[in-house]
């Protein structure tokens, strides 16, 4: 028994060593990693030394989102061909929504596209517009926190598979109720980590774009619409000058008190003057 105590003492401790190392190793393995991508190569290599830097960049985790808004002349003919250049980048619609303004109609989309294809269908896409009112690309490198996340999992994974050799030599129910305790907290500790590598390996594996555009609208002036849009106007402006009467209605009877009794004033001034 206190054999098996020793070594779930030493199981701990080891935990909290590979805990506390895990960032550190993290940490080194990438600042090698930014290093090795400094690093030059004798003349007489060039070739060798691109393929090098290739390789390095191609390892890098990065997380790429952008967004483009433009004009177009028929916005239901420019849908389409969207929807067509993302079926030849594999990408899909993740969220998309129609608005329709007096003066425009407008079609905004959120598009999942893989990495690799994101500026193929950016450039397809900018194509389409008649006029670019905006774009923007930002990318930002996750390789450090990546690489951080990897080597705790693996920390955690070699700790608990300890943990059930170690149960599986237990006899007693403490040592037994103990070993499963923190073999459940190490297990939820996992899986948080592991959702974190889930959403970064998304985030990597497909970008995002957001895609805006619209097709103005020149309506001729109406009489009868704006006669209609006039009167709704006013009574919406009449309501809320109602509710403003009612939001201030002590005021209001305060000031028509102070006029009553100030005009009964002046006016017994008055006529005791006049006696």
């Amino acid at each position: 028994m206190k054999t098996h105590f020793k070594i779930l003492a030493s199981i701990v401790i080891t935990l909290i060593a590979l805990s506390s190392c895990s960032s550190e190793h993290s940490n080194k393995a990438y600042e090698s990693y930014a290093a090795q991508s400094d690093l030059s190569e004798p003349e007489g290599k060039g070739g060798e030394v691109g393929i090098e830097q290739q390789n390095l960049i191609a390892e890098r985790k990065l997380i790429k989102e952008g967004s483009i808004t433009f004009e177009t002349e028929n916005v239901q003919k420019s849908k389409e061909r969207i929807f067509k250049s993302l079926k030849e980048v594999n990408a899909y619609v993740a969220n998309e929504n129609t608005y329709t303004y007096s003066d425009k109609q407008e079609y905004r989309m959120v598009i999942r596209v893989p990495a690799g294809q994101f500026d193929v269908l950016l450039s397809n896409i900018s194509n389409i517009a008649s006029k670019i009112d905006s774009k923007n690309v930002d990318v930002l490198d996750v390789t450090e926190e990546y690489i951080d996340i990897e080597a705790r999992i693996k920390t955690k994974k070699e700790l608990e598979n300890r943990y059930k050799e170690i149960l599986k030599q237990a006899n007693k129910v403490e040592e037994i109720l103990s070993i499963e305790k923190e073999i459940g907290q190490l297990r939820t500790e996992i899986e948080a980590v592991e959702g974190r590598m889930r959403y970064l390996k998304d985030k990597i594996g497909y970008s995002t774009l957001t895609v805006t555009f619209y097709q103005k609208i020149n309506a001729a002036f109406g009489f009868s619409l704006k006669l209609t849009q006039g009167i709704k106007n006013g009574w919406t402006n009449l309501l809320w000058f109602m509710i403003g009467l009612i939001n201030i209605w002590p005021f209001l009877l305060l000031i028509i008190v102070t006029v009553y009794f100030t005009r009964r004033y002046i006016k017994n001034k008055k006529q005791k003057n006049k006696l």
